[in-house]
């Protein structure tokens, strides 16, 4: 049975049992800790193939804990490939930092893949209709590469500010996106969606994304549709969370129940 634990104003819903969530073994990557405990709390990182959103308001901390996961990939030999329209990712200093111009939109992204290693690609300089061209490029040219299968992730590809590859924004992208959450896991590409707002995108991403990390939030279709699948309970205990804690979902953990995480700081050695 569930508990809720309750520190000031915060209440963390306990988790159903510490022995259904990821453990840690050599395919697993560290978050931080389980929130209002100081258990570690650990992820699969083969679980990165099904692909994952990370879901929250402005300065609630999405974007420090897709790099934390970033982060850990890197330090498990996978490539690294982020798409940046924000300037926040070019923190990591041993980076390698691409800006793109309306010039470059057909860049072969496959020279930039290195496991164990981190490419950035600039496009806060990109027009709308630049950057979907040039998304659509480099979805379509994974896409249409010849992969080994694999169960085993060997590239993650982050979007930030993922709202831009919706069907809102013209389907130039937001189709070869579609066609990405559909295919790739079989070839051990894991698509991190970091946006303001789960409810921006449709069935065919939405369906084929198994995780989520929610941040606080605002939005009222993202907390109905919280409430309809997890209860008001979970509304209560998500809209209290402060800067860096967030619940995290995924239906083969906790029986199919979210569970809190506090995200550690990052290391900064990349």
């Amino acid at each position: 049975m569930t508990t809720t634990k309750v520190l000031g104003k915060r209440k963390y819903i306990s988790p159903i049992s510490i022995a259904s969530l990821p453990k840690e073994t050599e395919r697993s990557i560290l978050l931080g800790e389980i929130a209002g405990s100081q258990s570690k709390a650990f992820f699969d990182l083969d679980m990165l193939t099904k692909h994952i959103f990370i879901v929250g308001s402005s300065g609630t901390g999405k974007t420090i804990a897709g790099m934390v996961i970033a982060e850990e990939c890197l330090l498990k030999n996978v490539a690294v490939i982020v798409f940046d329209p924000t300037n926040k990712w070019i923190v990591f200093d041993r980076c390698n930092k691409i800006e793109v111009s309306f010039d470059n939109l057909n860049l072969n992204i496959e020279d930039y893949i290195e496991r164990g290693k981190m490419s950035v690609f600039v496009l806060d300089h990109l027009s709308e209709n630049d950057y979907n061209e040039f998304m659509r490029n480099c979805l379509e040219s994974l896409a249409n590469k010849s992969w080994s299968t694999t169960d085993k992730l060997e590239l993650l590809l982050v979007f930030e500010n993922a709202y831009k590859l919706s069907p809102n924004f013209g389907n130039k992208a937001a189709l070869m996106l579609e066609k990405g959450c559909r295919e790739f896991r079989k070839y051990g590409i894991g698509i991190m969606l970091i946006t303001h707002s789960f409810s921006d995108f449709g069935p065919p991403v939405l369906g084929n994304v198994s995780s989520e990390i929610w941040f606080k939030t605002s939005y009222d279709n993202d907390l109905e549709r919280i409430t309809r699948r997890y209860g008001h309970k979970y509304i209560m205990a998500l809209t209290r969370l402060r800067v860096g804690e967030a619940m995290v979902a995924n239906v083969d953990y906790n029986y199919s129940k979210p569970w809190f995480v506090k995200f550690k700081p990052l290391y900064q050695k990349f």
